[in-house]
């Protein structure tokens, strides 16, 4: 009896720590060959996710079966808030990270694309960058022409204050 007890416990300990052990690491082969691989730890993907509370409220009426009354429903909505572009770049990094942690894809392969991916990130820096500046510098024309303006409207107002002036003191008495 003593003796079921112990393999019990040894084989239950053995199976609650196995999966800690093998999440740890996994082999990554270093080129397409798949002859020599490291072991590697998975890579976090999830840094890249958002996820937000939600409550809904609502009203249900139905048939037979189907309830009646008010419904509440408590829920997450997962994803990512960003622009279309961020959108798409995020959603490579996270395609390159699961098939890193899946080890279906190799270290020359995974380089590879890692650096197609940041000079893709590097130009649309690059775009942005120089996008912000445009925008600097059409606002700066702007407000240019508003102040060459402004000044038209005064130089306008002192002429006519000026020939009101001269009509005010040439008046017949």
């Amino acid at each position: 009896m003593k003796i079921n007890f112990y393999i019990t416990t040894t084989v239950a300990v053995f199976i609650l720590f196995r999966p800690l052990v093998a999440e740890a690491d996994f082999k990554l082969y270093l080129d397409d060959s798949r002859k020599k691989h490291i072991m590697v730890e998975e890579q976090d993907c999830s840094v890249y996710k958002s996820e937000d509370g939600k409550i809904t409220l609502g009203f249900k009426a139905g048939g037979l079966f189907f309830g009646i009354g008010p419904e509440v429903t408590f829920g997450k909505e997962s994803g990512i808030n960003w622009n279309n572009l961020t959108q798409r770049l995020v959603a490579r990094y996270l395609e390159l990270c699961t098939r890193f942690n899946t080890g279906s894809i190799s270290k020359a392969e995974y380089d590879k694309r890692l650096k197609t991916i940041e000079t893709i990130e590097a130009k649309a820096y690059e775009l942005y960058q120089k996008m912000l500046e445009e925008t600097t510098k059409r606002k700066e024309k702007m407000f240019k022409e508003l102040d060459e303006v402004e000044e038209k409207n005064i130089l306008d107002k002192n002429i006519y204050n000026n020939i009101n002036q001269m009509i005010d003191r040439s008046k017949i008495p």
